[in-house]
């Protein structure tokens, strides 16, 4: 119950929040989801019950829905075509090592103060409020003005970014949920298989860097169609091997999975160009909730089937992604594609 109100209040509201946004710009937004998300996330030691748990973690959620379309807005706008994708692959990248290395942070300061340990996030909050203060309305201010000469939303491309985005995220979300479980049911102790997933984690973050400066250069498309269907079949690698092999092949599966969704956020704020905070919330909404669903639907599948038998299926759904990548308009345009079609 605490994972689905944390998942639902952080991405369903997100659509709404970044299309009030690109209507009224108000640059308080970044602010008050960053106060409100850190707020909930610190107090949460001081919960006397479980309501309270609810409310705040709730708040936090909504917090960072709060954030994220902003935020994805400003970098978006205030950025070069030539460096769009390097800059979200740098914001997506920042906050997915937030996203990792919290879990440890919470444990060290629960270890060490107890629950109410938290509260000593509480400057870390406060030096990041002072710096996107200072930093935000410059940018915010200059997305204000470039809107109107914006053409309308391509509705096509956004919907089918967001069949892509579906289908990746039912794989990698779960491959995020369930990879320790897996090791676990090999064999491995706890901290062999949270250690291993950790480190596809840190592979992904790497990943996202290098997808957003290669979509720089090479198209954002190519970029989503290559790193959608070599991460599956990377994927797949890593369940049919063993040892050392399979280890590498799972770390270079997580790489590639995550190089195409900063790539994906970005192509989806340029086909939507008036409304990048609503199409932005979008993504992100449908990763968290398809995913939450999806992890859901894959325990299952995997009480059922066995968790070997529930990963080759799941793997399936990042190579229909890839697949469906290819259905972009500037992927048949390529030298490429047009080569392959006429064979």
């Amino acid at each position: 119950m605490v994972a689905t109100v944390s998942n639902v209040t952080s991405s369903i509201p997100q659509p709404v929040l970044g299309h009030w946004f690109d209507r009224t710009h108000v640059p308080w937004l970044l602010e008050a989801g960053l106060t409100v998300n850190c707020l909930g996330m610190s107090l949460l030691g001081f919960s006397s019950n479980y309501v309270l748990l609810l409310f705040l973690v709730g708040s936090a959620g909504l917090g960072s829905a709060a954030f994220h379309p902003p935020a994805f807005s400003s970098i978006v706008r205030s950025n070069e075509p030539s460096s769009k994708g390097k800059a979200m692959g740098v914001f997506l990248s920042g906050g997915f090592v937030g996203y990792t290395l919290g879990p440890f942070v919470a444990g060290v300061l629960g270890s060490a103060f107890g629950l109410n340990g938290m509260l000593y996030l509480l400057p870390l909050w406060l030096l990041a409020s002072i710096i996107l203060f200072k930093f935000s309305r410059i940018a915010i201010a200059r997305t204000h003005r470039i809107d109107a000469s914006h053409p309308p939303a391509n509705t096509r491309l956004v919907e089918l970014l967001a069949a892509i985005t579906t289908l990746r995220s039912v794989a990698v979300q779960t491959m995020v949920t369930f990879l320790p479980l897996y090791f676990v049911a090999r064999g491995a102790s706890l901290l062999v298989a949270t250690g291993i997933a950790s480190v596809w984690l840190g592979f992904a973050t790497v990943g996202q860097l290098v997808g957003g400066w290669v979509s720089d250069r090479i198209g954002g498309a190519l970029v989503i169609l290559s790193s959608l269907l070599v991460g599956g079949f990377l994927f797949y690698g890593f369940l049919v091997t063993s040892g050392l092999i399979s280890l590498i092949l799972l770390a270079l599966s997580g790489a590639a999975l995550y190089a195409n969704w900063s790539v994906i956020v970005v192509m989806a704020s340029e086909a939507a160009p008036r409304n990048v905070g609503a199409v932005s919330g979008l993504m992100l909404g449908f990763s968290t909730g398809v995913g939450g669903i999806a992890a859901l639907g894959f325990g299952v599948l995997a009480d059922a089937l066995g968790m070997g038998e529930a990963f080759y299926i799941i793997t399936i759904f990042a190579i229909l992604a890839g697949l469906s990548a290819s259905l972009l308009p500037t992927v048949s345009k390529t030298p490429l594609f047009s080569a392959i079609r006429a064979t």
